[in-house]
């Protein structure tokens, strides 16, 4: 009976050094992680200083960057350390634009849009409960929003209002040379182009999304 019940203390022993070794080499990992940099300059800072899914990112400046994702998480970079924000929501953002310090937006799920002033973030009418994928302006009164459904809306410095759109493809990502040169992207190879009055679609080279 006293060899059994040694035998057992013996082995919970060496579980218990075993898991111990196990949580010490992984947080020895995780501190060297910590400090890898690449040859490009790379260095791990996730999931500092949180572990949600991070979906886009955007900056005014190096010392300015924005980067959105899942139950709402807003983070911004101040050129040493990454900080949370109070986004007001736990939707998912997708992605964040803005045409300074000032006046960033950022979108998401439900139709979520919201405005950051430079202190902080607020909700916008959208007017929409359609996903929104991607966000890009040529200018603090020119703002494009695209989504679900083929889902695009303009914003004009005031209002959001819906635009006509070509496709009900899911669209997920926009950008732009000027207020007249736009193109969104989507599902099966959708590519559509704005000229300022109308949007049409292009002829892709691919149905791949």
């Amino acid at each position: 009976m006293r060899k059994r019940m040694m035998g057992k203390i013996l082995a919970v022993s060496m579980i218990l050094l075993i898991a111990g070794a196990l949580i010490g080499g992984l947080a020895g990992s995780a501190k060297a992680a910590d400090k890898i940099v690449s040859p490009d300059g790379w260095a791990w800072q996730n999931p500092l200083p949180q572990g949600n899914s991070l979906e886009g990112v955007w900056g005014s400046s190096s010392t300015d960057v924005f980067a959105v994702g899942a139950f709402g998480t807003i983070l911004h970079y101040d050129g040493s350390d990454w900080t949370p924000m109070a986004s007001g929501t736990t939707n998912r953002l997708y992605d964040v634009w803005g045409s300074s310090s000032t006046d960033v937006f950022a979108v998401g799920s439900d139709g979520t849009i919201l405005h950051h002033d430079g202190s902080d973030w607020s909700g916008m009418t959208s007017g929409t409960t359609n996903y929104l994928y991607g966000v890009w302006g040529s200018s603090a009164s020119d703002v494009f929003a695209v989504g679900s459904d083929g889902t695009i809306l303009h914003y004009d410095g005031s209002d959001w209002s819906g635009m006509t759109s070509p496709s009900s493809r899911w669209l997920y990502g926009v950008w732009g040379s000027s207020s007249t040169d736009v193109f969104a992207v989507g599902g099966d190879g959708t590519i559509l182009h704005y000229d300022g009055s109308d949007w049409s679609g292009m002829t892709s080279p691919t149905s791949r999304w």
